[in-house]
């Protein structure tokens, strides 16, 4: 069993007595190092209390600007948005983007590389293994709408070697 005595009551000055002058001023250069490439990233940096520091991180999704921008070139989508701002009811609505959307789920148009994507996505990221096209259903329904949408994931899992 060792006995510990700070400070003075140690003849001789061991590592643990020491002040640890140096290694306060380099966390203090790695945390400002840590600082500036943090706002290098575009993120909003702020004080918080006791000194700790709060940072916003703002993620936007680029599916959606693409699903945007295919629902731009759509001519069913300016038929269905047409109708919306005819007052005609439909199951359609906008959504704040501009977004065409059936209830919460983003209407996707008919443009298969986009909707190739989004099932690669769902399907091959590194968050998810491979699920299976009925947990994937579940999944993507949430946010996505198209016709025959559960066939296409069908086949799209189908099409699976590992599967």
């Amino acid at each position: 069993m060792i006995d510990y005595h700070p400070g003075k009551a140690n003849m001789v000055a061991d590592a643990l007595s020491r002040k640890g002058k140096m290694v306060v001023d380099d966390s203090r250069n790695k945390e400002h190092e840590s600082l500036i490439e943090l706002k290098k990233m575009g993120l909003r940096l702020s004080m918080g209390p006791e000194g700790s520091i709060l940072v916003q991180v703002k993620i936007r999704s680029m599916l959606r600007d693409k699903v945007l921008e295919a629902q731009l070139a759509d001519k069913g989508v300016g038929k269905i948005k047409e109708q919306i701002n005819r007052g005609i009811e439909i199951p359609f609505q906008i959504l704040s983007e501009g977004l065409v959307a059936m209830g919460k789920q983003i209407y996707l148009p008919k443009n298969k590389l986009l909707k190739e994507e989004i099932l690669n996505e769902a399907y091959e990221s590194r968050f998810t293994t491979h699920l299976g096209s009925t947990k994937m259903y579940r999944d993507l329904k949430e946010y996505y709408w198209w016709l025959n949408i559960k066939r296409e994931i069908a086949e799209y899992v189908s099409r699976c070697g590992i599967c």
